[in-house]
């Protein structure tokens, strides 16, 4: 079983090598309609629809999952203007899941019928709209390479343009299965060096919706950003003692400039660094 986890590690690390482009930037977006949104107060922190802004590129989709209680809709438009007839869910019920693929760019303001205080925005963008922009300014094109837990639970893919001087380098974390499935309720550390500086330190991270953007501070060179992730475990905040998952494992992956826009170079293996974790002395940070 341990081969061939590891197999599978190297086989992705190949691909990845050889065509980092093949996994597309904002395939599928998840948006979750959390517990207690069809009660007021969920607007005043924005919390109705979780993310509550979602970007996407032109063609791709937009999956909401009703986590309440109740019967909730996705409309677009909104409460004061009514709908639009973009999309429409229509009345779904606890546990049941809509999808609107989105064809055209643009803002894309939606509410619940039902529950009009709930109200979320879809910004779509021209395919790689991001991308070309940044290899208009001179740098690479964003790229994403992907590694993976050592029992191949956690794929951990992580995007970002090669390294630049002077410049804060974005990074885009996602969390799957290795089916390509979106994990949610993902509880992480992350941090970043650079020549030996640490340029990104987060701990106690917990990513709703699996996926997570970061910003360094501005790089000292050009030279190879080293990027580890922690996993802490798989499960709500509030409920470590439930955690799922390798808790502890770091996973790490090696930005370099050599390569145009991303190399992964997966460290022993995923750097498989056990620590032990005790519900009882760790303590984690709260965002």
């Amino acid at each position: 079983m341990n081969t061939l986890a590891i197999g599978s590690i190297f086989a992705v690390f190949a691909l990845m090598m050889v065509a980092p482009s093949a996994f597309a930037d904002h395939a599928n977006v998840p948006v979750s309609i959390p517990a207690g949104s069809s009660t007021p107060g969920c607007e005043t922190t924005d919390e109705c629809f979780i993310p509550n802004e979602v970007t996407i590129d032109v063609g791709s989709e937009v999956t909401w999952t009703n986590d309440d209680t109740a019967a909730h809709t996705v409309t677009s438009g909104t409460a004061t203007d009514g709908p639009d007839g973009e999309f429409d869910s229509s009345l779904f019920m606890a546990g049941k899941s809509f999808t609107h693929k989105f064809e055209a760019p643009g803002e894309f303001a939606y509410f619940c019928l039902v529950h009009p205080w709930m109200s979320g925005t879809v910004i779509v963008q021209e395919a790689h709209g991001e991308e070309e922009e940044a290899s208009e300014e001179g740098h690479d094109e964003m790229s994403h390479a992907m590694t993976a837990s050592a029992d191949g639970s956690i794929m951990v893919n992580i995007g970002s343009v090669a390294p630049a001087e002077g410049e804060e380098l974005a990074l885009e974390v996602e969390f799957t299965d290795a089916d390509g499935n979106t994990i949610e309720h993902v509880n992480f550390d992350i941090s970043a060096t650079q020549d030996g500086e640490e340029v990104l330190a987060e701990s106690g991270q917990h990513s709703h919706s699996g996926v997570a953007d970061y910003t360094t501070s501005a790089l000292g060179s050009d030279s190879p950003v080293d990027v580890q992730v922690t996993i802490l475990g798989i499960g709500l905040p509030d409920d470590e003692a439930n955690w799922t998952g390798p808790i502890g494992e770091t996973i790490s992956v090696n930005v370099v400039p050599e390569f145009g826009p991303i190399a992964m170079i997966i460290l022993a293996a995923a750097i498989v660094s056990i620590v032990a974790i005790s519900a009882r002395s760790k303590v984690i940070p709260r965002l």
